[in-house]
Order: C-alpha cells, then structure tokens, then sequence
C-alpha cells in the first residue's frame, strides 16, 4: 500500500488585479502497484523511448499518479502522450506531478526523449490508482 501527501500553497501579489492565495491538501492511498524506474534517455525526438505501457498496469481502469524528475545534469526532458505529442518540458532538476490515464488504444503510451543525443536521467515513479 501507498500514501501520498500533497500540499499545493500557491500566492502571489502583482501579477493580477487582485492577489492569488490558495492552499489545498489531500492524501492519496492505494493499494494498486508501486513502479520505480530511473533510466538514461538518449533517444531525440522522433525517436522517443516508452517510460510508460499499458502492460505496466494490472488494473483495468489503468489510472496512476505519477512523478517524474529530470535528474539530469544540464539537458532537458520531454514528454510525450498518445501520438507523439509533447506535453511536458522538464529543464534538469525539474520534476512533475500529475494523473494518467492509458486506455486501450495503440500509441497511447508515455514517452520521452531528451534535448540532444548526448541524453538525460529520468527516475519516474507510477502508482497505480486502484
């Protein structure tokens, strides 16, 4: 089983006609799978590698949490979702947060490539929303 605490605090003043002030908190428990990957990305675009399949999932609904991290030194990530589209920049150190959901269609896996050909880390982590 695995919990995950979120807290999102988000405020700023000048950037609108009035300030921005939220707070959110939520914990996620789940008794589905727990996947761990870190891995080297040397593939470019046109040539991403799948960080994500719909074998990975047991469950049928196919839903995960997941974080990725750019552990790379000085190149960027990209992530793509379905037919080769681009959905997320991560400059080295960047990391990001957010449900997925792999229905039973072909091309619909999550990839990544990295910014040049010398490549990047990733560490991803999945866990599966039962």
């Amino acid at each position: 089983m695995a919990t995950v605490k979120v807290k999102l605090d988000v405020s700023s003043s000048g950037l609108l006609s009035s300030p921005i002030k939220l707070f959110e908190s939520d914990s996620i428990v789940t008794t589905g799978a727990v996947q761990r990957i870190a891995k080297t990305i040397t593939a470019t675009n046109g040539s991403s590698v799948v960080l994500l399949a719909k074998a990975d999932f047991s469950d049928s609904d196919d839903q995960a949490l997941v974080i990725v991290k750019n552990t790379g030194p000085t190149r960027d990530l990209i992530l793509e979702a379905g037919a080769d589209k681009e959905i997320i920049k991560l400059k080295p150190g960047q990391f990001a947060m957010f449900p997925y959901y792999h229905d039973d269609s072909d091309g619909n896996d999550l990839k990544a490539y990295a910014s040049t050909s010398d490549g990047t880390t990733v560490e991803i982590t999945a866990i599966e929303i039962t």
